[in-house]
């Protein structure tokens, strides 16, 4: 058991604690539906209904699990799926940012998270990238 939950998470641990953290967070925003409300995040609400919020998080972060575990049996769409799913990550973690950072301009002093969702979006970019190049490393 220890030897295939190694297998999974040698060299993806990352991308196994986002695609987690967007399952977590979807299920307590579907509990709490304000709970993105109640934080600097309600800039981002005024953009997005809390419920796409959630769906989008759910969904991306299954897919990401999903991908992480095909992306062993699978040298093509194993990666290309990682690489999708890293960049929703991206996306979703920069409008965090972006939203701690309208906040900041409002209220201050700035958030401690701003430098967190800042690096977190970077990390995703990088994922991206490196399954990105699984794929043509493989491929060709």
């Amino acid at each position: 058991m220890t030897r295939v939950m190694r297998h999974y998470l040698e060299g993806r641990l990352f991308e196994w604690v986002m695609a987690a953290a967007m399952v977590l967070l979807a299920i307590e925003t579907f509990a709490w539906p304000r709970t993105l409300e109640a934080s600097a995040f309600y800039w981002l609400t005024a953009a997005m209904p809390a419920a796409f919020i959630a769906w989008f998080l759910l969904i991306f972060g299954m897919l990401r699990c999903a991908a992480l575990i095909a992306n062993g049996r699978s040298k093509i769409y194993g990666p290309r799926a990682r690489a999708i799913g890293a960049l929703a990550g991206a996306a979703m973690w920069a409008q965090f940012d972006l939203a701690l950072l309208a906040s900041f301009t409002v209220k201050g002093p700035p958030s401690p998270g701003i430098p967190f969702w800042f690096t977190f979006t970077l990390a995703e970019l990088y994922s991206a990238y490196r399954a990105a190049s699984d794929v043509r490393s493989r491929s060709a």
